[in-house]
């Protein structure tokens, strides 16, 4: 005993899963990780020491092409540039990096600094020490953002199956 049956809206589903990769993966995770980096952006703008309050323009929420959904929050060495009150111009990145996480003798033990003090500074003492300002606002804004990521994933991806099962 054999039975025959045909499937009607398979064209939909055909649809759906071509597009999945980009439309229904890559672009609904990455809005859900734009949102949930915005408690992590505006808590890192509020730990900034008060003589910064200037720099607030420097940390932003980029998002990144590639095989991943990315995004990252925090100071970014393009963009803005700082003047001071000599009329010398920095770049906020440096001294936002700086200043989180100390220079000369007081940089920081605990980060992974991507060269070693050099040769002629090797022995001064002194520096900036490190206010780790960057550190403790993302460790007490991640759970909130957290929060916000599930719920907002599963926002966009509900929004990405009823746009394209109506069609």
């Amino acid at each position: 005993m054999s039975a025959s049956f045909v499937i009607e809206g398979t064209e939909n589903l055909k649809r759906i899963f071509a597009e999945f990769p980009e439309e229904g993966f890559r672009k609904p995770v990455n809005a859900a990780f734009r949102k949930a980096a915005k408690p992590v952006q505006s808590s890192m703008i509020s730990s900034l020491p008060s003589s910064l309050s200037g720099l607030r323009k420097a940390i932003k929420i980029k998002s990144y092409r590639s095989e991943m959904p990315l995004v990252a929050v925090g100071p970014f060495k393009k963009g803005i540039m700082y003047q001071n009150r000599k009329g010398q111009s920095w770049n906020p990145y440096m001294l936002l990096y700086w200043l989180n996480y100390g220079t000369l003798a007081n940089r920081l033990s605990g980060h992974q600094f991507s060269k070693a003090r050099g040769r002629k500074s090797a022995s001064w003492k002194g520096g900036i020490m490190p206010g780790q300002f960057i550190e403790r606002a993302v460790s007490s804004s991640l759970p909130e953002a957290q929060k916000i990521f599930e719920t907002e994933v599963d926002k966009e991806m509900v929004k990405f199956f009823e746009a394209r099962a109506l069609k």
